[in-house]
């Protein structure tokens, strides 16, 4: 082939080539992602805004633009693992996600919602028209319920109005129930009764009742406004609308395009109509936002006070040392004043153990004492069974001199036997008021032992020619008692009463001792009345340890008693009688079942 030909045909290849790479360079579609936070469900999302794709393709040769549709935590996912290039959310995650990761602002939607056309954004409070909520104070018991917590215009707004307010405590948050999108389903459960209140976005319920899925009428807005002449009825203030904003992944070049074309967008558009906005302007400012995030201390450049006083003590080391220090020596001195509590604890564990086995020990001392002083009383009480038994025993040695047989006997030898069994209850008991044995606790009418102490004491009264005169009031009823330490009560308060009668030497009339026992619905009182010499000294005086009028008295008795009746949780008061004399009373309370 002639040389002429072969450098014809190599300029041809050539220059097809080059005319053939031209066109295709120019030909080159770049895929942008767009992430959308789908409120409404994903086909409602999907059908408001891939209008408004479309118009960037259209506007932006050699371009397309993919929608993915995320609830709020799957957008923050997607852009954590760089996987958008444009995020279309709400003001809340946009300035949320913006104060920690790189992302460029590009436009904010208008609306014709208000007289503010980049704001729109807000909570709405919504229940049934017939529902008895008026207001927000109403609502702090009722099921509410909210998209998600970090949902700005359909939960975040109210809780800052609220918060400011202080109308409701933490409590009240914690029972919001968050459902997740789509939020017509709220407004659906309310008017289902599922639900009694709704906290959505502004416009939710005027859109949903344009597109028939609601009647206007049936849903009532609590604490209703019209921020800017807003046309949607809204409970909190209005903030920046919708913003679109583009992150690394995409360039400079193609975030200064989708700006252009989104600020070029005609406002009766049918992307705008289909977004339910009147086109795009420059980024709204985001400040109002910040300030509700930092009110609620969910603003992610606001330190914790954790970190803030990490921060302050490693800028203070010396600071910082000393407080170490102090609270080394602090438990070093904590650790010194428990030893030194935990010994005195076992101190005085040991002198009130001590104190309780002496106090046993004066209780037994007093009660012989008292017994040596009944000994008059004593013997008369065992001789009447003894006489009884001598005169049995008389008769019956008559009567087998006579002839009698031992049938006929039999019934006097059980009088003999009767007697022996009174006189050695009579031993028992003053055993049982000797013996040194712990207090117990018996069921039992407290007429017994006040019977039993005027038996002891009464041939010693007859004796001294003093009256004594027992009466009771009221239905029986049983208790719980230290059956010994009330008689050793009973038996104090009945020789004092003696003794008070025989200082009187003024007797113009009989000295009496009376005893009343009245049953009350829920105690007992005691009252031992006489008419003797009376008080001595004041009630506070008269009730002190070793406080005493005799000669070779100790002054314990009435202590004792006082330990005995508050032992049983009651109190012991003492009073002058009228028109002379002393009144003991003691009011034990009691729970137990009538007998």
């Amino acid at each position: 082939m002639p040389l002429f030909s072969i450098k014809a045909v190599l300029l041809f290849v050539v220059s097809f080539s080059c005319f053939c790479a031209c066109p295709v360079r120019a030909n080159v579609i770049q895929h942008y992602d767009v992430g959308v936070l789908a409120l409404r469900g994903n086909d409602h999302a999907k059908a408001a805004w891939l209008p408004t794709l479309k118009w960037l393709e259209s506007q932006i040769p050699n371009t397309t633009f993919d929608i993915h549709t995320y609830d709020f935590d799957e957008l923050d996912d997607a852009f954590r693992h760089n996987q958008l290039d444009f995020l279309l959310t709400s003001p809340g995650q946009a300035t949320n996600i913006a104060r920690q990761y790189p992302l460029n602002w590009l436009a904010t939607q208008k609306t014709a919602y208000s007289s503010n056309a980049t704001h729109s954004i807000a909570s709405v409070v919504v229940v049934r028209d017939d529902s008895p909520y008026k207001t927000l104070r109403d609502i702090e018991h009722a099921s509410v319920a909210a998209v998600s917590e970090k949902a700005f215009g359909g939960f975040l707004a109210l809780r800052y109005e609220l918060d400011k307010s202080g109308l409701f405590s933490r409590a009240f948050y914690k029972n919001i129930t968050f459902t997740g999108p789509p939020t017509d389903k709220l407004l659906l459960d309310v008017l289902d009764k599922k639900l009694d209140v709704a906290i959505v976005p502004a416009c939710t319920l005027e859109s949903m009742a344009k597109e028939g899925l609601l009647k206007r009428h049936q849903l009532r807005v609590l604490d209703r406004k019209h921020p800017h002449d807003s046309v949607c009825a809204v409970t909190t203030a209005l903030y920046p609308n919708w913003t679109l904003t583009k992150t690394e992944r995409a360039s400079n070049e193609i975030g200064k395009k989708v700006t252009q074309a989104l600020l070029s967008l005609p406002e009766y558009s049918k992307a705008a109509a289909a977004a339910g906005n009147i086109g795009w302007t420059l980024p709204a400012s985001s400040m109002r936002v910040d300030k509700v995030f930092q009110h609620l201390d969910m603003h992610p450049l606001q330190e914790s006070w954790q970190q803030g006083l990490f921060k302050w003590l490693t800028k203070n080391q010396l600071i910082t040392f000393a407080i170490v220090i102090f609270l080394v020596l602090l438990n070093v001195y904590h650790f010194w004043l428990e030893y030194h509590f935990n010994r005195s604890k076992k101190d005085l564990e040991r002198t009130l153990f001590d104190l309780k086995e002496k106090n046993t020990m004066l209780e037994h001392a007093q009660r012989t004492m008292i017994v040596g002083e009944l000994g008059s009383s004593i013997a008369h009480e065992i001789n009447q069974p003894l006489s009884t038994i001598k005169n049995y025993s008389e008769g019956i040695q008559r009567r087998l001199d006579q002839g009698m047989t031992a049938e006929e006997l039999a019934p006097f030898l059980g009088k003999i036997h009767q007697q022996v069994g009174v006189a050695s209850d009579i031993v028992q008991r003053l055993r049982s008021l000797i013996k040194r044995t712990p207090s117990e606790r018996v069921i039992c009418d407290p007429a017994a032992f006040v019977s039993e102490s005027l038996e002891l004491i009464e041939f010693d009264f007859q004796a001294l020619k003093i009256g004594l005169k027992f009466t009771v009031e009221g239905t029986p009823i049983q208790g719980e008692f230290d059956y010994i330490g009330m008689q050793q009560v009973m038996l104090n308060l009945l020789r004092n009463a003696k003794e008070a009668c025989l200082a009187n030497l003024d007797w113009e009339q009989r000295p009496m001792v009376s005893v009343e026992l009245l049953y009350g619905e829920n105690d007992i009182v005691i009252r031992v009345e006489d008419n003797g010499v009376g008080l001595e000294a004041c009630e506070k005086t008269v009730k002190e340890p070793f406080f005493t009028t005799k000669q070779d008295g100790l002054g314990l008795g009435l202590a004792i008693c006082r330990d005995v009746i508050e032992s049983h949780h009651g109190h012991l008061m003492i009073q002058p009688a009228r028109p002379n004399g002393c009144e003991v009373t003691v009011v034990i309370p009691l729970k137990r079942e009538q007998a």
